[in-house]
């Protein structure tokens, strides 16, 4: 027997996402993390020394990142650094020295690297370096500032 229930968003009339069970055809909840429904990448590549933003915020918003994918040649005396950054401070997410082996890293997180107010993300290589990098992420309303945010980790 089954019994009709109807699971409402709070404060409004707008329904969870459900969807029919592949054996019975009865409905199923369907659960979501943020990074599910509204997770967005985008991926650079250099390959000399140089500097490229990979994710940019929405002006006065942070990014949280979700996942981290690198990878690329080996090459004697390059490194390749992916930050966050606002132009003035920066924090250092991953460096890879790419002299003995290619850098290789794939990070599924189980939560978010969170950044700062207009922190955005960069790929930075030394030498003649060839590194892909591509970022999972989220664009989030939050906007503390850097001491915010230092203060909070």
């Amino acid at each position: 027997m089954s019994i009709f229930v109807r699971l409402l968003a709070s404060g409004g009339e707008e329904e969870f996402h459900h969807h029919p069970g592949p054996d019975t055809g009865e409905p199923v909840l369907i659960f979501m993390s943020p990074a599910q429904a509204h997770g967005h990448f985008k991926t650079a590549t250099l390959t000399t020394a140089d500097t490229v933003i990979v994710v940019q915020p929405k002006p006065g918003k942070s990014i949280w990142i979700t996942d981290i994918l690198v990878s690329g040649e080996k090459q004697a005396g390059s490194d390749a650094t992916i930050q966050f950054t606002d132009g003035v401070n920066t924090e250092v997410i991953f460096i890879s020295n790419q002299v003995d082996v290619p850098p290789a890293v794939s990070v599924g997180l189980q939560s978010y690297l969170k950044g700062w107010k207009d922190a955005r993300v960069e790929l930075v290589t030394s030498g003649a370096g060839d590194a892909t990098v591509t970022i999972g992420y989220l664009h989030s309303a939050e906007n503390l500032s850097f001491a915010q945010w230092d203060a909070e980790r």
